[in-house]
């Protein structure tokens, strides 16, 4: 028999389906979040190094380059996807952080989602940069433990606001950077989506919660799960709405559709894989996900790199512990050097080649059919 998923709502924002699409940065999710948006989800610009490219050589001309691009991607994606559910992806780690929650603002996205750090001055940022007689975007933090989202809604409540929603993203199955700083927590029970998405319901029902909420001035209003990390298929959908999840997050399984914009070699590189799927170093601070290529064979021992003049990307840039510039690493790849940069991806990567039809990359649409229709 097939069953309709359940729609996904978001604050004042509602999707015939509850997927929503990871955050995927460095230019590769514009048009394929208008996709997304437009086949029933929640479509996510990945906001972070659109402005990068070879011709880039210092901070001003990235900074203002990354602005206009961001400003772009999401007009294009509203007006693709008639106004639809378009937001942005947007790392705390980053140094232009608050310009792009301006942009966003002022450019009309419908939702913020921020992780890669802890996005505590958020709904500051929002509130200043928001736009007259214009909705405010639902802010949905990332975080990987009911710990941090205690951190997050004690500081939040104190500023009136409860977040929309929480992405639940684990570090054990989840591609790119991960919510943990040492790479020794990967793999451990305890930041699993099994344990984390039932813990965080259990504590917004809790009487610590209702504590929280008593000196709260805002607006209260139930706050959904979305479960990220590892989730391929409608089983996985089915398995994460049992443990109390309104939504979950794919990133990986739209790495090689049509709508994705990256080139013909880095899907080629990530469908004909047969490298093992490894955890780096990145000079984010945090561990990533990706295939093991040549350039990770070299990267992981720390062997200075050199990708290009530095943009100052990242506030607190441990480059020089990493021993390369990670937005440099994502556009090489994303242009086509898949064997001289970093090549994100989920523990399920190697499924990729499943979505093939007939020899054939697919569109975004028909990986969005599969998902929401398939028989159960």
């Amino acid at each position: 028999m097939n069953t309709e998923l359940p729609s996904l709502q978001i604050g004042r924002l509602e999707s015939e389906s509850p997927i929503f699409l990871g955050g995927m940065s460095v230019g590769l999710t514009g048009g394929l979040a208008a996709e997304v948006a437009n086949k029933g989800g929640f479509g996510t610009i990945g906001g972070v190094g659109l402005g990068i490219s070879p011709e880039i050589e210092d901070a001003r001309d990235y900074f203002e380059a990354n602005e206009a691009a961001l400003k772009r991607e999401i007009q294009d994606a509203l007006e693709i996807s008639n106004d639809g559910n378009i937001g942005v992806n947007l790392m705390v780690a980053t140094t232009d952080y608050k310009d792009s929650v301006r942009v966003a603002v002022e450019n009309g996205a419908k939702f913020i989602a921020s992780g890669a750090g802890l996005p505590l001055r958020l709904p500051e940022y929002v509130e200043k940069y928001k736009v007259s007689g214009q909705k405010k975007p639902e802010l949905i933090p990332i975080v990987s433990s009911v710990r941090v989202a205690k951190i997050i809604l004690k500081r939040w409540t104190r500023q009136g606001l409860l977040p929309s929603a929480f992405i639940v993203e684990t570090p054990n199955t989840a591609g790119g950077h991960l919510g943990v700083t040492d790479a020794n927590d990967i793999g451990k029970n305890e930041f699993s989506l099994e344990h984390v998405v039932p813990e965080l319901n259990e504590y917004l029902k809790s009487e610590e919660y209702s504590e929280l909420l008593k000196g709260f001035n805002g607006e209260k209003h139930e706050i959904p799960i979305i479960a990220a990390g590892g989730i391929w298929d409608r089983a996985d959908i089915e398995k994460m709405l049992n443990l109390g999840a309104k939504g979950v997050q794919l990133a990986t399984r739209f790495l090689t559709t049509k709508e994705c914009n990256a080139s013909q070699e880095f899907k080629d590189r990530h469908l004909n894989n047969t490298d093992p799927i490894v955890i780096i170093k990145s000079p984010v601070g945090m561990p990533g996900r990706a295939i093991e290529n040549d350039f990770v064979r070299r990267a992981n021992p720390r062997e200075k790199i050199d990708l290009g003049p530095c943009v100052g990307c990242l506030n607190g840039c441990k480059g020089k512990l990493a021993g390369y510039c990670i937005i440099r690493a994502l556009d090489n790849v994303r242009r086509g050097d898949v064997e001289n940069g970093i090549l994100f991806t989920g523990s399920n990567g190697h499924r990729l080649k499943e979505d093939l039809e007939n020899g054939k990359i697919v569109s975004a649409s028909r990986i969005m059919e599969k998902l929401t229709k398939q028989a159960v």
